[in-house]
């Protein structure tokens, strides 16, 4: 299996990429955030009053906002530390 590795603090999604995965996803762009971030926690209220754009590009400078690691195979992504769903979608393409 290929794997492609990026690191989002050195290489930043662009707000269209954002918008492009929740998309994808079928998730609103507020479901990417991370919220342990020191950023969110100070910015949480600002933040959720957002819309999806503005939201999107304030995430693009502040990568430590974005959920991860974000794995995506042919069969779906997973965003976020859950174990499971990563061993299945990884499972899922290897069998």
């Amino acid at each position: 299996m290929e794997v492609t590795e990026r690191n989002l603090v050195e290489h930043m999604l662009t707000a269209a990429e954002i918008l492009d995965l929740a998309a994808a996803m079928e998730l609103k762009v507020h479901d990417l955030l991370r919220a342990n971030s020191p950023v969110y926690k100070e910015r949480k209220d600002e933040l959720k009053a957002m819309g999806e754009a503005e939201l999107a590009a304030v995430m693009s400078t502040e990568p430590t906002l974005i959920k991860r690691p974000i794995v995506k195979t042919e069969q779906g992504y997973v965003v976020g530390l859950d174990e499971e769903k990563i061993n299945e979608l990884i499972g899922a393409r290897q069998a």
